[in-house]
Protein backbone atom coordinates (compact mmCIF):
# COMPACT_ATOMS: atom_id res chain seq x y z
CA UNK A 1 0.00 0.00 0.00
CA UNK A 2 2.70 2.52 1.01
CA UNK A 3 5.72 0.90 -0.66
CA UNK A 4 8.21 1.73 2.11
CA UNK A 5 7.35 5.42 1.97
CA UNK A 6 9.67 7.19 4.41
CA UNK A 7 8.37 9.57 7.00
CA UNK A 8 10.41 12.07 8.97
CA UNK A 9 9.53 12.22 12.65
CA UNK A 10 10.81 14.24 15.57
CA UNK A 11 12.05 12.37 18.64
CA UNK A 12 8.87 13.47 20.44
CA UNK A 13 6.60 12.24 17.64
CA UNK A 14 8.25 8.80 17.40
CA UNK A 15 7.96 8.33 21.16
CA UNK A 16 4.23 9.05 20.99
CA UNK A 17 3.80 6.63 18.08
CA UNK A 18 5.71 3.87 19.87
CA UNK A 19 3.45 4.26 22.92
CA UNK A 20 0.35 4.22 20.70
CA UNK A 21 1.57 1.07 18.96
CA UNK A 22 2.28 -0.70 22.25
CA UNK A 23 -1.23 0.10 23.45
CA UNK A 24 -2.88 -1.09 20.20
CA UNK A 25 -0.63 -4.09 19.67
CA UNK A 26 -3.37 -6.68 20.00
CA UNK A 27 -5.88 -4.87 17.80
CA UNK A 28 -6.26 -5.47 14.08
CA UNK A 29 -7.28 -2.09 12.71
CA UNK A 30 -6.13 0.33 9.99
CA UNK A 31 -4.57 2.71 12.52
CA UNK A 32 -2.35 -0.06 13.87
CA UNK A 33 -1.23 -0.89 10.30
CA UNK A 34 -0.32 2.75 9.66
CA UNK A 35 1.48 2.94 13.02
CA UNK A 36 3.57 -0.11 12.15
CA UNK A 37 4.41 1.35 8.75
CA UNK A 38 5.43 4.70 10.28
CA UNK A 39 7.63 3.05 12.91
CA UNK A 40 9.27 0.70 10.41
CA UNK A 41 10.07 3.48 7.91
CA UNK A 42 10.78 6.48 10.12
CA UNK A 43 13.73 8.81 9.82
CA UNK A 44 14.06 10.39 13.26
CA UNK A 45 15.46 13.89 13.75
CA UNK A 46 15.66 16.39 16.59
CA UNK A 47 12.89 19.01 16.71
CA UNK A 48 15.34 21.79 15.89
CA UNK A 49 16.46 19.96 12.74
CA UNK A 50 13.08 19.11 11.20
CA UNK A 51 12.39 20.66 7.80
CA UNK A 52 9.69 23.35 7.83
CA UNK A 53 7.65 21.49 5.20
CA UNK A 54 7.18 18.30 7.28
CA UNK A 55 3.94 17.58 9.16
CA UNK A 56 4.65 17.23 12.89
CA UNK A 57 2.40 17.06 15.93
CA UNK A 58 0.37 20.31 16.29
CA UNK A 59 1.06 21.32 12.69
CA UNK A 60 -1.71 23.13 10.81
CA UNK A 61 -1.96 21.48 7.41
CA UNK A 62 -4.05 21.82 4.25
CA UNK A 63 -4.80 18.45 2.71
CA UNK A 64 -7.11 16.87 0.16
CA UNK A 65 -8.76 13.47 -0.04
CA UNK A 66 -8.92 12.20 -3.63
CA UNK A 67 -10.71 14.83 -5.76
CA UNK A 68 -12.58 16.50 -2.89
CA UNK A 69 -12.13 20.10 -1.79
CA UNK A 70 -9.03 20.84 0.33
CA UNK A 71 -9.49 20.91 4.10
CA UNK A 72 -7.43 22.46 6.88
CA UNK A 73 -6.74 20.79 10.22
CA UNK A 74 -4.34 20.74 13.14
CA UNK A 75 -2.74 17.35 13.81
CA UNK A 76 -3.26 16.61 17.51
CA UNK A 77 -2.30 13.84 19.89
CA UNK A 78 -5.79 13.34 21.27
CA UNK A 79 -9.30 14.54 20.76
CA UNK A 80 -9.60 18.31 21.26
CA UNK A 81 -12.80 19.37 23.01
CA UNK A 82 -14.22 22.63 21.69
CA UNK A 83 -12.32 22.43 18.41
CA UNK A 84 -14.64 20.12 16.49
CA UNK A 85 -13.76 20.02 12.82
CA UNK A 86 -10.51 21.93 13.29
CA UNK A 87 -8.36 19.03 14.52
CA UNK A 88 -7.35 15.61 13.27
CA UNK A 89 -6.19 13.28 16.01
CA UNK A 90 -3.40 10.77 15.65
CA UNK A 91 -5.94 8.10 16.59
CA UNK A 92 -7.59 8.62 13.19
CA UNK A 93 -6.17 7.09 10.03
CA UNK A 94 -6.00 10.49 8.28
CA UNK A 95 -4.29 12.31 11.14
CA UNK A 96 -1.76 9.54 11.66
CA UNK A 97 -1.11 9.10 7.94
CA UNK A 98 -0.09 12.75 7.53
CA UNK A 99 2.38 12.77 10.42
CA UNK A 100 5.93 12.79 9.05
CA UNK A 101 4.95 13.54 5.44
CA UNK A 102 6.24 16.52 3.47
CA UNK A 103 4.25 19.00 1.43
CA UNK A 104 3.00 17.46 -1.85
CA UNK A 105 3.41 13.91 -0.48
CA UNK A 106 0.61 11.43 -1.11
CA UNK A 107 -0.48 8.33 0.72
CA UNK A 108 -3.23 5.79 0.01
CA UNK A 109 -5.64 5.07 2.82
CA UNK A 110 -7.68 1.88 2.86
CA UNK A 111 -11.44 2.28 3.04
CA UNK A 112 -13.63 0.27 5.37
CA UNK A 113 -15.53 -1.12 2.42
CA UNK A 114 -13.46 -2.99 -0.15
CA UNK A 115 -13.54 -0.20 -2.75
CA UNK A 116 -10.46 1.60 -4.05
CA UNK A 117 -8.39 3.37 -1.39
CA UNK A 118 -8.62 7.11 -0.78
CA UNK A 119 -5.64 9.18 -1.91
CA UNK A 120 -4.58 11.71 0.74
CA UNK A 121 -2.41 14.60 -0.48
CA UNK A 122 -0.61 17.01 1.84
CA UNK A 123 -1.05 20.30 -0.02
CA UNK A 124 0.68 22.69 2.39
CA UNK A 125 2.14 23.00 5.87
CA UNK A 126 0.55 26.24 7.05
CA UNK A 127 2.08 26.29 10.54
CA UNK A 128 4.66 24.04 12.13
CA UNK A 129 5.43 24.59 15.83
CA UNK A 130 9.11 23.65 15.49
CA UNK A 131 9.63 26.21 12.70
CA UNK A 132 7.76 28.87 14.68
CA UNK A 133 9.92 28.17 17.75
CA UNK A 134 13.13 28.50 15.68
CA UNK A 135 11.91 31.76 14.16
CA UNK A 136 10.98 33.19 17.56
CA UNK A 137 14.41 32.30 18.98
CA UNK A 138 16.13 33.80 15.97
CA UNK A 139 14.22 37.06 16.42
CA UNK A 140 14.92 37.16 20.15
CA UNK A 141 18.63 36.63 19.62
CA UNK A 142 18.69 39.18 16.80
CA UNK A 143 17.10 41.94 18.90
CA UNK A 144 19.38 41.49 21.85
CA UNK A 145 22.33 43.82 21.97
CA UNK A 146 25.15 44.30 24.39
CA UNK A 147 25.13 47.39 26.57
CA UNK A 148 28.35 48.97 27.70
CA UNK A 149 28.35 49.06 31.49
CA UNK A 150 32.00 49.94 32.06
CA UNK A 151 34.78 51.32 29.90
CA UNK A 152 38.31 51.45 31.34
CA UNK A 153 39.30 54.28 28.94
CA UNK A 154 36.78 56.73 30.41
CA UNK A 155 37.86 56.79 34.03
Amino acid sequence: MWKNQKCILTTKDITILQTMYDRRHSLADPVREILKHKLDNAIVVFSEDIDTKIVTLNTRVRYRISKRQPQTAIITQGQMDGMVGQCLSLVTARGLAMLGLAETAEISLPRQDSSAPDRLVVEAVLFQPEAARRERLKQELGTRSLKLVYDAEFQ
